[in-house]
């Protein structure tokens, strides 16, 4: 595959999608977010966040917020689900990532993000969720939210 130009497999949407990804990025994440959602007519954005990295969701919103946009965020313990009420492993109360992507379509979001949502959980959020959605923070609290450290 290396060398071999694979355009057969990108659709109008998908090379719109490339063109916006390549005049939005060489900034910080968070700049290139913004500039993604502003160039691609995105308006109201959902966040959908672990309760254990709330702070960083909340800043999130308040500098989208600050950059134009219409955010509906959403924790992942709000809906009040618990545990046993998934299956008897589980106890006390439970993420709730597909009450997360229904508050969020009902909220009829653009587009969404993912603050640091578990791996499974992020998985149901997606497969959920009505917008398209990237993941902005990945949880990990062994390094800090800093996973590329894992690698080093």
């Amino acid at each position: 595959m290396q060398g071999t130009i694979m355009t057969a497999f990108y659709n109008s949407q998908d090379v719109e999608i490339m063109k916006i990804s390549a005049k939005a990025r060489h900034k910080s994440r968070l700049k290139e977010l913004i500039d993604y959602l502003r160039l691609s007519g995105f308006q109201k954005i959902g966040i959908a966040n672990c309760i254990g990295v709330q702070p960083y969701a909340d800043r999130l919103a308040q500098l989208l917020c600050e950059a134009g946009f219409d955010v509906a965020a959403v924790n992942c313990k709000e809906s009040g689900l618990k545990g046993q009420d998934i299956c008897s492993e589980l106890s006390g109360p439970s993420c709730d990532p597909v009450a997360q992507a229904e508050f969020l379509n009902k909220e009829k979001t653009d587009f969404n993000i993912d603050v640091g949502l578990c791996l499974g959980h992020g998985l149901l959020f997606r497969k959920h969720s009505a917008a398209e959605t990237t993941t902005f923070l990945v949880k990990d609290f062994a390094t800090g939210h800093k996973s590329v450290e894992n690698l080093l």
